[in-house]
């Protein structure tokens, strides 16, 4: 059975995410900050015969993260979901994965899933530059950046803000040009998720958002958060591991169009 949850399923909720809380770390941020019932963002679960949750699906405007621990109603989420209107499906792809085939989703993208404990291996090998902190009134410059790098999907300042109200972000800038960043979102008394690595093509290859990375994990690990990212690219997952992240999985991207 399926039931859209209330603040009453809080415990269970949690206690059901945090059997992996680093791939849930985007859903338990969510609700921390904005419950289970609004406009925007809601929450259901499947609900066994024993009233212990087995799949929880959270829906944020259009977007819809999905988890399940071990097994779960594929008829019956599938069955939801049909009757949504959402333009893609993300989560841990051993979940993920049997969901979409079922909703005969077919264009998707898988990336690699990772964090980081220790401080043992980062290191920015010296490079000679100042490391900022980012702030609301840099967001102008950040997002010049962004339109700098193919990789990257376009965003917004209002995009930007949402995301660093929760979380850091640091930059690096050469002739008032922000030139590489690291950001994190979503974080909470446990995790963070790092977003946004990236480098202006002509300032690449030396390593200047590698030590944008060492400065945002060296501040989380210090206030005992651990960083987690994701990656599809093998160059960048190359620097990732030197740095000592280990992977832990896959996720899924499944897209509706």
């Amino acid at each position: 059975m399926i039931i859209k949850l209330d603040s009453s399923y809080h415990n269970k909720v949690i206690k059901y995410l945090e059997k992996e809380s680093e791939f849930n770390l985007l859903t338990i941020g969510d609700i921390e900050r904005y419950g289970y019932d609004n406009y925007f963002l809601n929450i259901w679960a499947g609900i066994n015969r024993r009233g212990e949750i087995e799949g929880i699906l959270l829906k944020c405007f259009e977007f819809i993260i999905f988890y399940a621990y071990d097994k779960f109603d594929i008829n019956a989420f599938a069955n939801l979901i049909n009757n949504m209107d959402y333009s893609e499906i993300s989560g841990k792809s051993d979940a993920v994965d049997k969901l979409a085939n079922k909703l005969r989703l077919y264009k998707s993208r898988k990336v690699k899933f990772c964090k980081l404990e220790s401080k043992q291996f980062l290191n920015d090998d010296g490079v000679d530059v100042k490391v900022k902190k980012m702030r609301f009134r840099h967001l102008n410059k950040v997002t010049k950046l962004y339109e700098s790098i193919d990789e990257f999907e376009n965003t917004t300042i209002e995009n930007l803000r949402s995301g660093l109200k929760t979380g850091r972000g640091y930059y690096i800038e050469i002739d008032r040009q922000i030139v590489a960043m690291a950001k994190s979102t979503a974080e909470n008394k446990k995790y963070a998720m790092i977003v946004g690595v990236g480098t202006h093509p002509n300032y690449r290859n030396r390593g200047l958002a590698t030590k944008c990375i060492v400065k945002i994990c060296s501040e989380l690990l210090d206030e005992n958060k651990t960083p987690c990212l994701f990656y599809d690219n093998e160059e960048a997952g190359k620097i990732y591991r030197k740095l000592g992240f280990e992977n832990i999985g896959n996720w899924s991207i499944y897209y509706k169009n």
